[in-house]
């Protein structure tokens, strides 16, 4: 039984496809993911080991004459200009049409039961197919505002799973009869006897009594909050009793690591990546965590009931992590520290320890914040989103999922 996945362009996008298709494939005897991307992006790197079947194909976004812009003031809107832009969405709309041309006999050939998507401009050829086939479409969005090609496929859609029940508002009227307030499909948490804080900390070499703050900017690392990191640890901002774990992200370590030397390192520890066991360690030993507000590294925090100060990309698109960030932030879970404040000056190591401080001396709101994010938490969403997806293709499985 063929179930196609897509989803892609990010790891946001491209890793709860792959989560829910492990998860399909665990609760469904014979089902076959067939993924569908495109080259030159994640999934072209990360599909060759998973042993699933896929298809790469030519693909492109559609471009508005207008772009978001980082400058010295902060973040404009510049014009791309017309004319490049138009001709821009002309190839878009070709390589559109052809990559369905395509699609539409091998996913007859293949029998396929169901097409899932899970947003990002790469999954649009394999939900205009499976409309045209009259299969069934099942959309999981992971962000408050619902992505352009969420939007546009939801009125076709099955199933709609969504990780913020403030999404359902940004969708189609009828569409919204179809939700499912799910979560966001991470990769299933370590067995609890497994989540130790005391081992965690002694397999990470932190002090069993700090207080620790866990610094992460995502894979390709954060400038400005690095920035302001490197300014706290130059300027021996931790006192005794906290720790910094850092998460660079691969581009910026060799710099921040080269800053850094000479500083005691007794108090703090830097790193490009952390491996999945590793960081999840890391997230065991936390006390608080300053990330970028992207979905599924939010949804993490939450299911490990991380209290967060969240610093949103302010020029990803539709500046979705600002939404993510506020929607947690108003939820009681997270704190929204914006890079640049009301009086346009950037983030900087003093308001970012700032904050840091006022919420470690308040033990009682940590506390507080933890209990909302567990709240908000759905740490089996992709178990959960499979079940639903067995449902549709006619298995016994059953999810508790509320609409």
């Amino acid at each position: 039984m063929m179930v196609i996945f897509s989803g892609g362009g990010t790891a946001g996008h491209f890793y709860p496809a792959r989560n829910i298709a492990e998860a399909l494939a665990d609760t469904v005897p014979g089902v076959q993911p067939f993924f569908v991307g495109t080259e030159g992006r994640i999934e072209a790197r990360e599909l060759p080991g998973l042993g699933y079947a896929y298809r790469l194909i030519p693909v492109a976004g559609l471009r508005s004459p207008l772009s978001a812009v980082r400058t010295p003031g902060g973040v404009a809107v510049r014009a791309r200009g017309v004319l490049g832009a138009t001709m821009g969405n002309v190839r878009a709309i070709w390589l559109l049409v052809r990559a369905v041309a395509k699609l539409l006999p091998e996913f007859r050939r293949g029998g396929a039961a169901a097409v899932v998507l899970t947003g990002g401009y790469v999954c649009a050829p394999a939900g205009i197919a499976a409309r045209l086939l009259g299969l069934p479409l099942i959309l999981q969005e992971q962000n408050m505002h619902p992505g352009k090609t969420t939007r546009l496929l939801a009125r076709w859609a099955r199933q709609i799973h969504v990780a913020y029940p403030e999404a359902t508002a940004a969708l189609p009227g009828r569409a919204r009869e179809r939700v499912f307030h799910t979560g966001n499909p991470i990769r299933p948490l370590p067995p609890v006897e497994a989540r130790g804080r005391m081992a965690a900390r002694r397999a990470l070499g932190v002090p069993a009594d700090a207080r620790v703050v866990l610094i992460v900017g995502g894979s390709q690392g954060a400038s400005m909050m690095n920035r302001a990191s490197i300014e706290i640890l130059q300027d021996d901002m931790p006192i005794d009793g906290d720790f910094v774990l850092w998460v660079t992200g691969h581009a910026h370590f060799a710099h921040i690591d080269a800053s850094l030397r000479g500083v005691p390192r007794k108090r703090f520890a830097v790193a490009p990546y952390l491996e999945p066991e590793t960081m999840y360690q890391a997230l065991a030993a936390a006390d608080l965590v300053v990330s970028r507000a992207g979905a599924m590294a939010t949804s993490e925090f939450l299911a490990w009931g991380l209290p967060a100060i969240l610093v949103p990309l302010p020029t990803a698109a539709g500046d979705h992590q600002t939404a993510n960030a506020l929607a947690l932030e108003a939820a009681g879970a997270a704190v929204h520290l914006p890079e640049r404040d009301g009086s346009g000056s950037d983030l900087g190591a003093a308001r970012l320890w700032r904050e840091v401080r006022r919420l470690l001396d308040a033990p009682e709101a940590l506390a507080a914040m933890s209990d909302a994010a567990l709240a908000r938490a759905r740490p089996d969403a992709a178990r959960d989103v499979a079940a639903a997806v067995a449902l549709i293709l006619g298995t016994p499985a059953s999810t508790e999922s509320a609409t």
